[in-house]
């Protein structure tokens, strides 16, 4: 009796962590290589008190040091009209740069899709730049 119960309890917890919530559904398509992102909205649990929006000119500034440090350090062949760049505030002092695969006829891939590459934590204050490490899920510092 208790085996059933069990394998159910499993079930929903695992069908609770597979759901997206309603802000990732509304994120939308990536903007093109040639245009910053708007931010992506903040989470719903997130306080009134949360940090600003990006202003345009900020998203323009993340875009162009995001371009500069995939050519530089060569985060991925892909060419520059085959990227999108999204663009948030990550805390009081850092901007993210999410780059994601931009599947157009001309790039290829299926455009129902925009797969990561690299996600780019930029210091405001200093210009410094991390990126992402999937093996260990921190930021590290582009070298």
């Amino acid at each position: 009796m208790t085996k059933p119960l069990l394998l159910a309890a499993l079930t929903i917890l695992a069908l609770a962590g597979c759901g997206r919530s309603d802000e990732a559904h509304k994120a939308g398509t990536p903007a093109p290589a040639s245009e910053p992102a708007a931010s992506a909205p903040a989470a719903a649990s997130a306080p009134a008190t949360s940090t600003p929006a990006v202003s345009e000119a900020e998203q323009a500034k993340a875009v162009d040091l995001a371009r500069l440090a995939i050519e530089k350090y060569k985060l991925t062949s892909l060419p520059k009209e085959c990227l999108s760049f999204l663009v948030d505030r990550a805390d009081e002092t850092h901007n993210s740069v999410e780059v994601l695969e931009n599947h157009t006829p001309a790039c290829g891939g299926d455009p129902n899709t925009a797969p990561h590459v690299v996600t780019l934590l930029i210091d405001t204050n200093t210009g410094a730049l991390q990126k992402d490490d999937p093996a260990s899920g921190e930021y590290v510092p582009l070298k």
